[in-house]
């Protein structure tokens, strides 16, 4: 280890108290995405005490640049917490708070340090996607260009200039302490509204059309189509009845039904989105009712650059031995860091030390060293390492965004 890196890794040590007291403190402040008021607020302060400038960003979003010059490596931090199922309140279940916390102490540290390059620090709102009727009229307003925090960066240019990105992810993986080049999937999301028309459901069901019978027929042809997915490809479709009208003696005269169609890799996702979209529409026709299906993007699968997760397990292994490291995890979760990962260079390394399901109310912090010391730390080193071995994606990053604008997001 060089003298630079040791003495961040020392800084890092020596504010352990003041990082675990930030940590608990964005635990306990849990806000659905584009509403992270309170969160921004905790930021600005400890910024403006450091006296470290920022700027605004996708509305509720912050980026600090420290440094100057080429490379410039990006460290992308969601902020965004989930609702808590048993009382209607929130919490960080997905362990967003560590990320946060860990970029904040990446910058104490890196604040006054003589760097070769530049780092942008970016606090991303929005990373779950959620609550999005909010979303949609943040959007109609102008205040957002998409739902997702990293999409809407993407668009107003915050990674244009950018070499490659950073971020970290709590992991609930047993017997490790980290876990580098996992994979994320991709997903498409489908909402089929079928239209029928009501009626006495005793006297006359025969004068009604039950769109209800759409919905259930939906469900069971897309049971019967997953057979047709290769295992190796991840495919998961989950459909759910959101919505349905009727009662027991009124024919239901509309009903909704809503998926994820999820998926590895980028063709196995659109082929199966393509085939279950048609499905939707082909059991509202069987049915005779008008039937409305609408596709939206959600995130691209996760493709992570092996030369710099290189740099992020040699640094790992400054903290912990070979066999605490699991490598090429296949996950079946999805994040908005696959789109990134679709422009620029990107790696999001997982780190443990936590416990109860992720998106479940037991969700806990267990091991704060692990969960909040150690991410900063190799996240600051890799840094490091990249400003004297850059890995870049910058050439041609236009012509890609722009298709990536154009034929993902639909611009």
């Amino acid at each position: 280890m060089n003298e630079q890196k040791q003495r961040i890794f020392d800084k890092i040590d020596k504010n352990a108290d003041a990082i675990l007291a930030r940590s608990r403190l964005l635990f306990d402040t849990p806000e659905l995405g584009y509403r992270e008021f309170e969160t921004g607020r905790l930021i600005r302060g400890w910024l403006d005490g450091w006296g470290v400038p920022y700027e605004t960003v996708s509305y509720t979003g912050l980026m600090v640049t420290l440094g100057s010059g080429e490379p410039v490596v990006a460290v992308a931090a969601d902020m965004d917490g989930l609702p808590r199922k048993a009382d209607g309140g929130r919490i960080h279940s997905c362990g967003h708070s560590l990320q946060t916390s860990a970029a904040l102490a990446l910058i104490e540290a890196l604040k006054d340090e003589p760097l070769n390059g530049t780092v942008k620090v970016l606090f991303t709102p929005a990373e779950e996607m959620i609550d999005l009727d909010y979303r949609q009229d943040l959007i109609w307003q102008g205040l957002v260009k998409y739902p997702s925090g990293k999409q809407d960066m993407i668009a107003r240019g915050v990674f244009d200039g950018v070499d490659c990105v950073l971020s970290c992810h709590a992991s609930g993986e047993p017997d490790c302490r980290f876990d580098v080049g996992s994979t994320l999937k991709g997903f498409v999301i489908l909402r089929a509204v079928y239209r029928g028309l009501g009626a006495h459901a005793g006297a006359a069901p025969f004068a009604g059309k039950n769109a209800l019978h759409a919905a259930l027929l939906a469900q069971t042809a897309i049971a019967f189509l997953k057979d047709r997915f290769d295992p190796a490809d991840g495919v998961n479709v989950q459909p759910v009845i959101a919505e349905t009208a009727g009662t027991v003696n009124i024919v239901p005269d509309h009903a909704i039904v809503e998926t994820y169609v999820r998926a590895r890799t980028e063709k196995a996702l659109f082929e199966a989105a393509d085939l279950i979209e048609n499905c939707l529409k082909k059991c509202g026709e069987a049915m005779d009712l008008d039937t409305e299906v609408t596709r939206r993007p959600g995130f691209l699968p996760l493709s992570q650059s092996h030369e710099i997760n290189a740099l992020v397990k040699e640094n790992m292994l400054l903290l912990c031995c070979e066999p605490d490291i699991l490598e090429d995890l296949v996950s079946g979760a999805s994040g908005d860091v696959g789109d990134l990962g679709k422009l620029l260079p990107t790696v999001q390394f997982g780190f443990t030390g936590v416990s109860g399901r992720f998106h479940g109310d037991d969700f806990a912090v267990t091991d704060e060293e692990n969960a909040c010391l150690c991410p900063p730390k190799i996240l600051a080193g890799t840094v490091l390492d990249l400003f004297e071995a850059p890995v870049s994606g910058r050439a041609d990053f236009a012509r890609r965004k722009a298709e990536y604008l154009s034929d993902w997001l639909g611009e």
